[in-house]
């Protein structure tokens, strides 16, 4: 790898591809409409509870029967326990969504990548450099035209 490779590696990677700005607007975007579903179900669920609970209550109270208690309890019992696996599965997701990096986060890298590649001299402390903020480069060569893809931390 040349010093012409690297110069536009540099500038690949320190001039963020739209696309990618727009894919990690929209994780983020994703990330808190995930956020806001958890707590809409918890609050679901919640309800049911309460529900449950004045369900035992009027049984104890004589209010309704053995019978019909029994009804209602498998129902409510049910859409909490649907309720307990879906906020499992989003808490997943959440998991998931909250590894995608920021814009901050990837500003402050680039910044930081700037720092370290002025001082680099070798490869090998250029490899280092683009280490701490890139997660795998992608390039495709045809003849002279190379192509990179860059995926960030």
């Amino acid at each position: 790898m040349n010093e012409e490779f690297f110069d536009a590696l540099y500038e690949r990677i320190i001039n963020v591809d739209p696309n990618i700005l727009q894919e990690i607007e929209l994780q983020g975007r994703g990330y808190n409409d995930t956020k806001t579903m958890i707590a809409v179900k918890e609050q679901e669920q919640q309800k049911h509870k309460r529900a449950l609970d004045k369900l035992h209550e009027s049984y104890e109270e004589d209010i309704i029967t053995k019978q019909v208690f029994m009804e209602r309890k498998v129902v409510r019992t049910r859409q909490i326990q649907k309720l307990v696996e879906e906020l499992q599965d989003l808490r997943k997701v959440v998991v998931a969504e909250g590894n995608y990096p920021t814009m901050e986060q990837i500003v402050e890298r680039i910044g930081q990548f700037r720092e370290l590649w002025d001082v680099a001299v070798t490869s090998e402390e250029k490899n280092r450099a683009l280490k701490k903020l890139v997660e795998q480069i992608i390039y495709n060569r045809e003849g002279n035209r190379v192509e990179l893809t860059v995926c960030y931390k």
